[in-house]
């Protein structure tokens, strides 16, 4: 179980690895794998190792600084962990919403997938959902994601190419109301309103979603 208070940079460092498999080859993608360590550490694919603090500043700002043994070790893999992190912030920054929405959306459903894991609160509230499975769509896109629950691995968010029955589903309007939502500067009950925001089936079962996403945006801080 992770600890809380360490769940936004485990929550951050998960949604960067998410954006990683898509736009990376796997072997670089791997330079993304996060593990948790102890005292307060985090490790980016077996090589470089940042404290909590440091990571959350990387994130923050671009400036976190590593333990100096992973960057003499492995130079040229921590390049490539700088590279793509550097690339990843720059999506987040964009304002081609058609072209990195999906992208971004990507990154914030996983990052929330991982506060309905590991949040004592949010896992509560979806013990009873473990049935269920909730669809995210993006309209003038293909873009059609499926979050669902498996023993194995609890909650996560896979892309899928058709349309598959869900319980739940949300359709976001167009690539740039999804690529606001997924930064957390979407109102949503004013999108609902406008027709921005389209829900349909198990209104339950979305009412937990949103609020468990509304924790996880505030909490988990974006990589720059």
């Amino acid at each position: 179980m992770v600890n809380e208070t360490r769940l936004p940079i485990w929550a951050a460092a998960q949604s960067i690895h998410a954006c990683g498999r898509v736009l990376f080859p796997d072997r670089i993608a791997s330079c993304l794998t996060p593990q948790l360590l102890s005292k307060d550490e985090i490790s980016l694919g077996n090589s470089l190792v940042f404290s909590d603090p440091q990571f959350r500043n990387l994130l923050k700002s671009g400036l976190g600084m590593p333990k100096i043994g992973g960057l003499l070790l492995s130079p040229y893999r921590s390049f490539c962990i700088f590279s793509c992190l550097w690339k990843i912030g720059k999506l987040y920054k964009s304002k081609k919403s058609h072209t990195f929405a999906p992208l971004i959306l990507r990154g914030s459903l996983e990052a929330i997938c991982t506060y309905m894991n590991f949040h004592q609160e949010a896992s509560r509230i979806f013990g009873t959902e473990k049935d269920s499975v909730l669809s995210i769509n993006i309209s003038e896109t293909y873009t059609k994601y499926l979050i669902r629950y498996q023993s194995s691995s609890g909650w996560s968010v896979k892309y899928v190419e058709e349309s598959l029955n869900s319980s739940a589903s949300l359709t976001f309007k167009d690539p740039a109301i999804a690529r606001k939502a997924a930064l957390g500067k979407l109102d949503s009950w004013l999108a609902l309103t406008t027709g921005e925001i389209l829900l349909a089936g198990r209104i339950p079962m979305l009412d937990k979603f949103g609020y468990v996403a509304r924790i996880a945006q505030r909490e988990v801080p974006l990589p720059k």
